[in-house]
């Protein structure tokens, strides 16, 4: 399954992720069985996924897998969808096993293993390399020393002296860098490290749903969504590639915002009339349509 990211900044829309399974998902029955409200959380993927279609987002699904016996009955979900899926476990153990049951259920071409660590194991490498998984993200974060390693030299560093060498035994080619979220505020350091990671050739992005989950209708009403849309629209102007923005179903609500932004960066870069048919550039179309429209009757 091929990404198509990268590049300059505003040729190619961000891959957009929406979260499934994660430890409050209310359609999960049991997370140590994998047994889960198969319907209700279709029709939440299905929502996200008629307006990533409509707009030209690229869209994939953060599966979070919290035991061994969960992972067969999520991912065998999850790929139903035809969309890459990052393969994310709750400790290295959960992780290592999940990367075998996507080789053995033949998914292998749509995962991105979720993710490589500074401490990920040999055991875990070995599982992504079987099972034929050649794409994963890499977190440029090491936890025993936060707050220096959130420096954009430092992630450089943990890329270059641990991280590449461990995508390379694991046998990945394409390498998503995951800058990493601590809290709202932290956002301003993540756009920072992005853009220089960005600048020395990475794939970069960052889980913003890490810190922004409060930003729910139920704390904040109709405001909830145009605060996400202008966090995720900051960090996108910083270079981010892709961004897990929070549960799925929450892409209905920001798509056109996310869209219309693309569609001017589609503009700034000079992206030719034949790709902008096939861009978010529709949202900027459809609204200077009705702006011409609107315009006509007030002067007629």
């Amino acid at each position: 399954m091929e990404l198509k990211l990268g590049g300059r900044l505003g040729e190619n829309p961000p891959l957009l992720i929406g979260s499934i399974f994660y430890r409050g998902d209310r359609r999960v029955i049991d997370h140590e069985r994998g047994l889960f409200d198969e319907e209700n959380e279709r029709a939440l993927i299905e929502g996200d996924l008629e307006k990533a279609r409509e707009f030209w987002l690229p869209y994939a699904l953060d599966v979070i897998i919290q035991s061994k016996d969960a992972a067969k009955p999520f991912l065998k979900f999850a790929s139903q969808f035809d969309v890459p899926i990052l393969v994310d476990g709750i400790d290295s153990e959960v992780r290592a096993h999940a990367y075998r049951v996507a080789g053995e259920l033949g998914i292998s071409e749509m995962v991105i293993a979720n993710a490589i660590y500074p401490d990920s194991t040999d055991k875990e490498l070995k599982e992504i390399r079987n099972a034929g998984i050649d794409k994963a993200v890499l977190v440029a974060f090491d936890p025993r020393d936060a707050l220096e390693s959130m420096k954009p030299e430092v992630k450089l560093a943990l890329l270059e002296e641990k991280l590449l060498p461990k995508a390379e035994r694991a046998g990945v080619s394409t390498m998503l860098v995951d800058v990493v979220v601590l809290d709202p505020a932290s956002l301003r350091s993540v756009a920072e490290s992005m853009s220089f990671l960005r600048e020395k050739g990475y794939i970069v992005g960052c889980a913003p749903a890490n810190a922004l989950s409060i930003l729910s209708k139920k704390r904040y009403g109709h405001e909830a969504y145009p605060m996400l849309v202008a966090a995720l629209s900051y960090l996108r102007m910083k270079g981010a590639d892709f961004l897990i923005f929070g549960p799925v179903g929450r892409l209905r609500g920001i798509a056109k915002g996310l869209a219309l932004l693309e569609s001017f960066m589609g503009l700034e870069v000079g992206l030719p009339r034949s790709k902008l048919r096939k861009h978010p550039f529709v949202v900027l179309k459809e609204i200077q349509k009705v702006f011409l429209g609107a315009s006509r009757r007030e002067t007629g």
